[in-house]
């Protein structure tokens, strides 16, 4: 131990300093690094004290890192099989058949009246009866195809015969076809509608080759 006076080293055990004869107190100890301390101390209160508490942390983390990393393994292990259960399953499994697509409907047949309505779709067979031909909308003849049914003629897109000209009603005029009669009525239009120069006040029935006057435009009926 040393001397707590001149700091010489002694053997153990000894009651006084070789060198100064000092008396060595048996109530010191001396630590490793030197430090005289009270011999009731188990350790030199001098010297750094290991942080005891961060090594049990650190052990406890790494315990139970090691821990889970084990169960992990363990899961992965059990659930193995059942990943291979459900895979042999599965081939063994048929697909259900496929569902055959619906038979395309068969496709309908229609006839588009150049002058019918554009906001319609799509316009049911109806039978040609006849035309309308004018010379007075071009001088080589244009003509407007009667079919049974109804026939609306005027400026309005609703008409299936449209007459966009001066001295045309939006809703002039109604030619309807039914049992082999062509009947004509106007529909209070401005300017009125002609029959072989006579007024129409009430519904006639048309002929072949009459002449028929919207207004200032004149018609000529071709019946088949």
């Amino acid at each position: 131990m040393n001397c707590p006076s001149c700091r010489m080293e002694n053997t153990p055990g000894a009651k006084f300093c070789k060198s100064c004869g000092a008396p060595l107190a048996a109530q010191y100890k001396t630590c490793k690094n030197g430090h005289n301390y009270d011999a009731s101390l188990d350790e030199c209160p001098y010297c750094p004290k290991s942080d005891v508490s961060t090594t049990i942390k650190t052990a406890s983390k790494t315990a139970t890192a090691n821990q889970k990393t084990a169960i992990d393994k363990q899961e992965n292990i059990n659930t193995l099989p059942e990943i291979e259960k459900t895979i042999h399953e599965n081939k063994q499994t048929p697909s259900p058949p496929a569902t055959p697509s619906p038979a395309p409907a068969k496709d309908k047949t229609v006839v588009s009246n150049t002058n019918a309505h554009k906001d319609a779709k799509e316009t049911i067979i109806s039978k040609l009866t006849g035309w309308l031909v004018s010379f007075d909308l071009d001088p080589a003849g244009k003509d407007f195809k009667i079919f049974e049914g109804r026939t609306k003629i005027g400026r309005a897109e609703s008409c299936n015969i449209i007459l966009n000209e001066p001295g045309i009603s939006e809703e002039h005029a109604l030619i309807y076809v039914k049992d082999n009669k062509i009947l004509l009525q106007d529909e209070l239009s401005l300017n009125g509608t002609f029959v072989n120069g006579n007024k129409v006040e009430e519904r006639v029935i048309l002929k072949d080759n009459d002449e028929i006057k919207f207004g200032d435009l004149s018609f000529k009926l071709k019946i088949i």
